[in-house]
């Protein structure tokens, strides 16, 4: 017994002693106003007092968001807006607008001015772009071409609205050359044939039988002439009369005036002298049979097929229409204030001009002028003009509406450029020089436009080296401080 009273108080001693280290945390509980937090030194401060009852509530009294507030904000107290101004603005403090007018100022102005990297700011891989300038590699060398600015020949423009027609010189009506029955038509309506080609096919009892009348007649023909030469033969040897050798002849050239008119005939009918020499010989010919194929007078394309296979048709009826529209007219209208210098032109020549169309909003097709009407419409109160227009893609189709110009006078000549030379940004339209090495946008205003052509008023010089294919490229380096990129500052 003595022994296990020895062994159960050495296991006491430590459980006493934890129970007296958790009894005195509990008894530095002390009471402040609701609402406020104890601080350290009141905490140290606090007077001892008895434990508090073991169901309790230890943690009454305390607000424990304020007492740590570093565990719910750790960034309490930072103002990150001021210690990391540049995550906000990469850009406060720089001045764009500086360099808004740059397109206008001197190259030499912008080759001397300075970043804030204190280096050339043509120089400046991150600043460069807000000078409008491009610097010049072996790769923008390849993707660019460049050409000195020349003058050209400004006119006064006339604008006109009218619509396309047939050429009626280029308009053709097929007919049938003989009566007879359509056994064929190998060509649709829209094809396009080339001049010769056969359209139809037609029997024609009237043909055959003038076929075979041909080769009667050379028949009859040689049986003359070989009477012919018996009657000379007699009468040479005083047997026979010189009137048998007279009729023989007449009879004889009668004949061969017949075989004229029928070969004559069977030509009007299309048919070739190789093809008639063949009826006359007797050799296998289509036309012996009646077989007439009719073929297109001229390359174009069927607009209007007018009867069908199997049809019975007369001579001189239309079998269809053929039109070449490679050539196209138009009918335009012109504004009778416009009337004085375009009729004035007109007697002089043609005037050149251009068209377009709903259809290509993006081509250009030119026209030429040719005459002019008598008199005005009288519910428009326009002048029609008529105007030749070059269709060589046959892109264009009679019945299109058109818009377009006509240049007259001459106005002198003025600065010009290709129009793929000539870019736009917010209303400004600017161009690219070449000065050393680099590419200069250059802001500049427009007299006007003929064509692929713009004029120049003001921005550039004659001789200046200007990108005429490739400017896209370079306006999209220019432009990309718009992009968010640019100089990191």
């Amino acid at each position: 017994m003595k022994k296990i009273s020895k062994v159960a108080l050495l296991l006491a001693i430590p459980a006493l002693i934890v129970f007296l280290s958790t009894d005195r945390l509990f008894s530095q509980a002390h009471n402040h106003p609701p609402g406020t937090t104890c601080s350290a030194e009141e905490a140290s401060a606090a007077p001892q007092t008895s434990a508090a009852p073991a169901d309790a509530d230890s943690h009454a009294g305390h607000d424990h968001a304020k007492e740590a507030p570093a565990a719910v904000d750790p960034h309490a107290g930072h103002d990150h807006a001021k210690e990391a101004p540049a995550a906000v603005d990469p850009h406060a403090g720089h001045d764009h607008a500086a360099h808004a007018s740059a397109g206008s100022m001197p190259i030499e102005e912008l080759m001397s001015q300075k970043c804030e990297h204190q280096v050339s700011t043509i120089d400046c891989d991150e600043c460069r772009y807000e000078l409008g300038a491009v610097k010049i590699t072996a790769q923008v060398e390849k993707m660019v071409k460049t050409r000195s600015m020349s003058q050209a020949s400004h006119k006064q423009e006339i604008a006109f609205r009218g619509e396309l027609e047939y050429d009626n010189q280029l308009f053709r009506t097929v007919t049938s050359l003989v009566p007879g029955v359509i056994t064929s038509m190998p060509v649709r309506k829209g094809e396009l044939v080339e001049a010769g080609q056969v359209i139809a096919m037609i029997e024609s009892r009237e043909l055959s039988h003038l076929a075979l009348e041909l080769q009667k007649q050379v028949a009859e023909l040689e049986l003359a002439d070989k009477k012919l030469a018996r009657e000379e033969m007699l009468n040479e040897k005083k047997v026979g009369a010189l009137q048998a050798v007279q009729e023989a002849r007449a009879s004889r050239d009668l004949k061969a005036l017949e075989i004229k008119c029928s070969r004559e005939q069977l030509m009007l009918f299309s048919l070739t002298a190789k093809e008639v020499d063949a009826i006359a010989a007797g050799r296998a010919n289509p036309a012996q049979k009646g077989r007439l194929p009719i073929v297109s007078p001229i390359k174009g394309r069927v607009v209007t097929i007018h009867t069908n296979i199997g049809s019975a048709v007369n001579e001189q009826q239309a079998l269809a229409d053929i039109v070449n529209i490679s050539d196209l007219r138009a009918t335009g209208q012109i504004k009778e204030a416009d009337m004085p210098v375009v009729i004035s032109e007109l007697n002089k020549g043609p005037l050149t001009g251009y068209i377009t169309t709903q259809a290509f909003p993006g081509n250009l097709f030119q026209a030429k002028a040719v005459s002019a009407d008598a008199g005005l419409k009288s519910t428009t109160r326009m002048l029609e003009i008529q105007l030749a227009v070059k269709n060589p893609d046959e892109l264009l189709r009679p019945g299109m509406f058109i818009e377009g110009i006509l240049e007259v006078g001459d106005q002198g000549d003025k600065a010009s450029l290709p129009s793929s030379a000539v870019l736009e940004d917010e209303g400004v339209h600017f161009v690219f020089v070449r000065k050393g090495p680099m590419f200069f946008r250059r802001d500049v205003k427009l007299a006007g436009q003929q064509g692929d052509t713009i004029f120049i008023a003001s921005g550039i010089s004659a001789g200046d080296e200007i990108v005429v294919e490739g400017s896209f490229l370079l306006k999209s380096d220019i432009l990309r401080g718009k992009m968010g990129a640019g100089c990191a500052h």
